[in-house]
């Protein structure tokens, strides 16, 4: 026996046999004694009792209107898992196997009590009782473990996709950064010739005006200088690095300033554009002439993908992060720890990007649209201001679903 004193609960309602089990117990589990609380009834007691305040319990089976079983019954329905034994005048095995179905952890006839027998059984429901204790710790532990164990691992999925991402935009940007140092110099001697190819060829079509063939031949030619000017000029444009004036703007009025632009005619195309508008009134430092142009590319884009008709949803949200993850500032987390930034999205229903398409998306001169629709610098160059901002540009797509652009820009308290 451990060594404490057991707290027991006897419920009898015949004072001998009470008093011949106190005896019992008393003589057999030795020093330190047992606090034996005997009930001699069930009916008007058991209101009083809380069987959580016992070590163990022993039921005589009779108790007038309350039997043993129905009063272990009572105990397990509070959830009570303390070690009950059964006692009864005579051994009848149906009783003991319904008792033993009712939660009871031995059975005793009264008959056969000994000092012996009651020692045995109370030693040995007792061990029971511990080993269901240590393999309850056990389980609880193993739970607990469990549990950590998948935060564990959710927080390393994160920090793994967030350690992809990285390395992503570090290649997009060390891509763009060598091919912005390449087209820097190349696009000013590209202009010089370009320009005289101009100026010649618009003497020319003030001097042959009624040549209509040449003067077909030579519109022609002006048309190929202008396309070959707007290319020069966006890679001009994606290749200056520090020409940002940033100042505080309501990022949203900057947005809804380019949707006047463009809601018209994607109407008319048969595209509806549907405004999730969060936090309007954020200010974010931003180059506002830079942003505007990310995001009339961002909704041109868009307006070709979806030109059958559909919808494109423009959403914007603050997002405020921590080290804890926490969405609002605490006391173990204030805000000045918390990283806060404005996030934008365009989402469009249209056909989406194949999978290969997706990682070149950013790459200057790649496009998926016709030849004449587009220089493929759009996306470059809109990576390029959003990264001089301090920010990030992502594409997630998906064939048939539609195309989510996403804009994380940096707020400053």
């Amino acid at each position: 026996m451990e060594n404490k004193s057991l707290k027991i609960l006897l419920i009898e309602d015949d004072e001998d046999d009470a008093f011949y089990i106190k005896d019992i117990l008393n003589e057999g589990l030795g020093s330190p004694l047992p606090n034996v609380e005997h009930f001699s009834s069930v009916d008007k007691n058991l209101k009083q009792i809380n069987p959580f305040d016992y070590d163990l319990a022993l039921f005589d089976y009779r108790l007038g209107k309350t039997n043993g079983i129905e009063l272990v019954r009572n105990f397990r329905h509070q959830n009570c898992n303390i070690p009950i034994i059964l006692m009864t005048g005579q051994g009848d095995q149906e009783v003991a196997v319904e008792a033993m179905k009712a939660g009871v952890t031995d059975y005793l006839t009264k008959g056969k009590l000994s000092i012996e027998s009651v020692t045995k059984s109370i030693r040995y429901v007792l061990g029971l009782h511990k080993e269901a204790e240590l393999r309850k710790q056990a389980e609880e532990k193993l739970k607990k473990s469990h549990a950590q164990l998948a935060i564990a691992y959710e927080e390393l999925q994160t920090s793994i996709g967030k350690l992809e991402t990285a390395q992503k935009q570090i290649i997009i940007s060390e891509k763009l950064a060598g091919i912005g140092r390449l087209v820097a110099g190349v696009c000013h001697e590209i202009l010089n010739p370009l320009n005289i190819i101009s100026g010649h060829t618009q003497t020319l079509l003030m001097e042959r005006v009624t040549d209509k063939p040449l003067k077909l031949d030579l519109n022609s030619i002006m048309e190929e200088i202008g396309r070959i000017t707007k290319i020069i000029t966006g890679l001009l444009k994606f290749s200056r690095k520090g020409n940002i004036e940033l100042k505080s703007s309501n990022i949203v009025k900057e947005l809804e300033s380019v949707l006047i632009l463009v809601e018209k005619d994607m109407l008319l195309e048969g595209i509806e554009i549907v405004r999730d508008f969060e936090s309007t009134s954020a200010r974010v430092m931003v180059d506002t002439d830079g942003i505007r142009q990310v995001f009339l590319n961002l909704l041109n884009n868009a307006k070709h993908a979806i030109s059958n008709g559909g919808t494109l949803t423009i959403s914007t949200e603050i997002k405020i992060s921590g080290s804890n993850l926490q969405s609002i500032p605490t006391e173990e987390t204030p805000s000045s720890k918390l990283n806060k930034t404005f996030q934008i999205k365009f989402i469009d229903t249209g056909a989406g990007i194949k999978k290969d398409d997706l990682e070149k998306v950013f790459e200057p001169f790649f496009t998926t649209k016709p030849e004449e629709k587009g220089t493929g610098l759009g996306l470059s160059i809109s990576y390029s201001i959003i990264e001089r901002h301090g920010g990030i540009l992502e594409i997630d797509s998906k064939v048939g679903v539609g195309t989510t652009v996403i804009i994380n820009l940096p707020i400053q308290d």
